[in-house]
């Protein structure tokens, strides 16, 4: 018979160190998309000046981060995995 141990270790999501969160909207009437940006409100501005233009009062807005899982009480940032050796 085979036995097992089973231990739970908390994890917690941290933000990656080297990264900021990317704003974008796109208008759902037309083609137009705000210049991508790590600047929300200035992303936001861009939405309420093409409305202003266009009279189109509907925008998808995206945020882009990156995220690390990592044990709770260790270092955030997770160790990276090694490169693999150039090949002969």
């Amino acid at each position: 018979m085979t036995r097992a141990i089973v231990r739970h270790v908390v994890h917690r999501i941290t933000e990656h160190p080297d990264t900021e969160v990317t704003y974008e909207a796109d208008c759902l009437h037309c083609g137009w998309s705000a210049t991508p940006s790590t600047d929300g409100p200035a992303v936001n501005l861009a939405c309420m000046e093409h409305s202003g233009k266009s009279n189109h009062r509907g925008f998808r807005r995206t945020m882009t981060g990156f995220i690390f899982v990592v044990r709770d009480g260790k270092d955030d940032r997770p160790a990276c995995p090694q490169a693999a050796p150039p090949a002969p």
